[in-house]
């Protein structure tokens, strides 16, 4: 009885390995996995094969011993390989949603400088120097109702009545609604290297046979993604707000 305990004993190692070369493999086929994981199940069914061999003593030492040092080093290489694989794309995942966060909160802050900038030009802000001047030094009207307005009328109806003015003044822009963390001259750079500039530009385009103002502010995925290799992304598509053929102020994002 104790021989054939551990005759069975000496095969449990090499069934296992066996048993999950071949699940891997299965799963790596029909699982749409990549090659690192069909040649990491190869090995390891490999091994568990040679090991059986082994224990048969079909092979010779020598041989075993060649064979056994050699594929198992190269089973656990590919089987970290096809780990890697799975992990990596993960990480980078993870990464873009920190990235992609930073540039849409930029996006979002120059898009609310635009439409003060058009509030005040009618047009908006051909470029970041324009439009970074205008945020530091300029003004731009805020109409304010003076007076209360009872809860039984609306605004409107307290002005015709007499009970609310409104009043026209002239707000800074830096000083009131755009509170920009940090140096202003920085909204021009894509996170998080900011080390490549936004492309901006700004037009007229006609809708219903009138003209109407237009920009568009875009992020490549080349520069958001700039210092990792574009495996998991295209370097083509990007993050824009507005765009140069509707009059539309919306990010692609939202």
């Amino acid at each position: 009885m104790k021989n054939i305990g551990k005759n069975i004993g000496d095969f449990i190692f090499p069934a296992l390995l066996i048993i999950s070369g071949l699940l891997i493999l299965f799963y790596s086929l029909f699982g749409g996995q990549n090659g690192f994981w069909i040649l990491g199940g190869g090995l390891i069914l490999s091994v568990g094969l040679f090991s059986v061999a082994m224990k048969l003593g079909i092979l010779s030492g020598v041989i075993q011993k060649a064979l056994f040092f050699v594929f198992l080093p190269l089973a656990f290489v590919t089987a970290y390989f096809a780990y890697r694989s799975i992990q990596a794309p993960l990480e980078f995942n993870q990464e873009k949603t920190k990235r992609y966060a930073k540039v849409e909160t930029k996006l979002k802050t120059i898009r609310d400088w635009q439409l003060a900038y058009k509030s005040v030009y009618r047009k908006y802000a051909s470029g970041f120097d324009t439009l970074i001047t205008f945020v530091n030094t300029d003004s731009f009207p805020v109409i304010r109702a003076l007076g209360t307005v009872p809860d039984t009328l609306t605004e409107q109806q307290a002005v015709d009545l007499g009970l609310v003015t409104r009043d026209t003044m002239l707000v800074s822009v830096k000083d009131s609604l755009f509170k920009f963390e940090g140096d202003i001259n920085d909204i021009r750079f894509i996170p998080p290297l900011n080390t490549q500039e936004f492309s901006m530009e700004s037009g007229m385009v006609e809708k219903g046979q009138v003209m109407v103002p237009v920009f568009e502010v875009v992020a490549l995925n080349s520069y958001i993604f700039d210092g990792i290799v574009p495996e998991y992304y295209d370097p083509k598509k990007d993050l824009r707000v507005g765009s140069m053929t509707e009059p539309s102020t919306s990010g692609n994002w939202e």
